[in-house]
């Protein structure tokens, strides 16, 4: 027959039709199948979650096919076509799909040997760092090559590493591994370490300083690592925070890391050990550099699960007091369960700015939740801590929870109950600066002694709008993430945000942003009284001496400017002594000169502007 045109719709119409016969052809195969797979619920698990997989994927394009009826696509013959699609569906199979875990720059779905996000994983090990592959479903016949690189360009192949498992007993610090699977490239991982473990900060090959590495050796995506312990028990997190030029990889646990243990008991309170599991398996996010995800795969009749430890943020230099002290908050959805807890170095995330050093630990399995937040030496396994906030779990609504605990040393723990046989618990850490992981910051920091604007991104354009003016000021922080209150933008427009109310969004953010309301600078000023008592001139100098019982002369600094009031480089604005002098020298005979005076700032309003008060010629 002649070409015949198919509507989108009659084409999947066709297709369906086909598949449902072809469906009842292989169902005798698909039980034998789970006959044979019946006994291992993993299997089970994976090849259902290929199926699933498939049939979203088909069913998120049909609604879109069938709404463009009007698209046609030319077929020989419509019964051809049938026959031609029941044909080729009849020998399509589930064995042998595998659909890689990782989505990376875009959305289209890759077939994939390597499951785990594309990443190898570590594996406890006595000795040096042990790296293994994990799989995607149903893979069968597999290849190993691991491979090394100290630059990520040029890659050498590791005589004898050709199994799953690579035992590296004597890994080279900072270099970079992967594994060639089937003839695909893994994702690769950076081996960090080497280190005494001393509780002090230690020194990377990066000249990075890890503020108190729990662990000999780490696996790190360049940005955030972890490092499991010999025992496969505990598990440290770091996270890269850059401040006043400084590179750190901050912690998150004090001096035990990150313990984790399990239970047999659907309900434990006591009852538990350390933990027992088949695997911890780490990945990391290929476009979101700052996360790191854990599977605890638990071992065969453990059916709870939890993790805690005496929390920590990196050190002083890093968080000052907040680095044991920092506050822990829990985040919650608009349902009212728990969305992740959050620990930031500051008082609160009402106090903090998006400069501070945080992490952010984010549940992903989410059923029969528990989280305990307070004071370190007090905290508890399967339990919630007692508090003034209230929580969802599981449908129910609790209350008497604490969900922060601010101004003291603390401590946490997740847990998770009635885990299935053979499951998998699973969350996230983001460890850096609050900004670059997330954290939402009731408000900006404002250092109203420098006039900046602090805990913003580095080198990040803004948009900053002002409530009561159209005008939309493009400005870009500098490299420690400040604006300055006043200035010129990007587009030659002058600023001054004193006194106003301002709003802040990352140029090409959907975020709604922040808004930050600035003081107002003070509009007095007193002039300096015209007195040989008061000022004495000279020929190249000019004393001042203030009456101690002269407030606002004494809340003043000054500067010496010329004639025509312009500042003049190498006289800063200073201040009287607790005498009342004040003495500019340095100055040239016979010359118009003006100081100036303004209010100084405090902590909570800026200085006042400039203005004349006194003007004089030296003799």
């Amino acid at each position: 027959m002649a070409g015949v045109k198919l509507s989108k719709k009659e084409f999947f119409q066709c297709l369906f039709k086909a598949m449902e016969k072809n469906l009842k052809r292989n169902m005798d195969k698909f039980e034998a199948f789970f006959k044979f797979t019946c006994h291992n619920k993993k299997i089970i698990k994976h090849a259902l979650g290929s199926v699933i997989f498939m049939v979203v994927i088909i069913g998120m394009a049909l609604p879109n096919s069938l709404a463009a009826a009007n698209n046609t696509y030319q077929a020989a013959n419509v019964l051809a076509a049938d026959e031609a699609l029941e044909a080729s569906i009849s020998n399509f199979s589930v064995y042998g799909m595998r659909i890689n875990e990782s989505t990376e720059e875009t959305e289209s779905v890759v077939i994939s040997d390597i499951g785990n996000n594309g990443y190898p994983f570590a594996k406890k090990a006595e000795e040096g760092v042990t790296l293994s592959i994990k799989l995607s479903p149903l893979t069968e016949t597999v290849t190993y090559q691991w491979q090394y690189s100290d630059d990520q360009s040029q890659w050498s192949n590791i005589d004898g590493a050709t199994d799953q498992v690579f035992a590296n007993t004597a890994p080279t610090n900072g270099r970079w591994y992967r594994c060639i699977v089937n003839g695909e490239e893994s994702k690769a991982v950076q081996v960090v370490g080497k280190f005494k473990c001393n509780s002090e900060s230690e020194a990377d090959s990066l000249g990075r300083v890890w503020t108190n590495p729990l662990m000999p050796w780490y696996i790190s995506n360049g940005t955030i690592a972890y490092g499991i312990s010999s025992d496969g028990t505990t598990f440290d997190v770091v996270g890269l925070y850059n401040k006043s030029g400084k590179s750190y990889m901050i912690q998150t646990s004090y001096a035990k890391g990150w313990t984790m243990v399990t239970s047999s008991s659907d309900a434990p309170a006591v009852d538990y050990t350390a933990a027992q599991l088949d695997d911890l398996i780490c990945s990391f996010d290929y476009s979101a550099a700052y996360n790191l995800y854990i599977d605890a795969d638990l071992a065969q009749g453990q059916t709870a699960f939890s993790i805690g430890c005496d929390t920590m943020l990196g050190n002083d230099a890093t968080s000052r007091a907040h680095s044991d002290f920092a506050a822990l908050e829990v985040n919650k959805k608009e349902n009212n369960t728990m969305a992740n807890i959050t620990m930031i170095g500051a008082g609160s995330s009402g106090q903090a700015a998006g400069s501070h050093p945080a992490f952010v630990i984010t549940p992903i399995t989410c059923d029969e939740l528990e989280f305990w937040i307070g004071h370190y030496n007090e905290r508890k396994y399967f339990n919630f801590n007692e508090g003034t906030g209230n929580i969802t779990v599981d449908g129910e609504y609790l209350e008497n929870i604490c969900t922060e605990a601010l101004g003291i040393d603390s401590g946490m723990t997740l847990s998770w109950f009635n885990v299935p046989d053979g499951e998998a618990i699973r969350f996230m850490f983001s460890v850096g600066d609050a900004a670059g992981i997330g954290v939402n910051t009731d408000s900006a920091n404002l250092n109203y002694i420098a006039e900046l604007i602090e805990g913003l991104r580095q080198n990040t354009d803004y948009l900053i709008s002002v409530d009561g003016e159209e005008t939309v000021y493009s400005v870009r922080s500098n490299a420690l993430g400040h604006i300055t209150f006043t200035g010129v933008d990007t587009n030659g427009s002058s600023f001054d945000f004193a006194g106003k109310t301002i709003h802040i969004t990352k140029n090409g953010s959907e975020d709604t942003g922040i808004a930050v309301s600035i003081n107002s600078r003070s509009v007095s000023v007193q002039d300096i009284p015209d007195s040989d008592e008061v000022v004495n001139i000279g020929d190249t100098s000019v004393d001042i001496s203030i009456p101690l019982g002269s407030l606002q002369m004494f809340a003043q600094e000054y500067r010496i400017c010329d004639g025509n009031g312009k500042e003049i480089e190498g006289f800063g604005w200073t201040r009287l002594s607790g005498d009342g002098s004040l003495s500019f020298s340095g100055l040239q005979p016979g010359t118009t000169y003006i100081i100036k005076a303004r209010v100084f700032a405090s902590e909570t309003t800026p200085a006042s502007i400039g203005r004349i008060a006194y003007k004089f010629i030296t003799n």
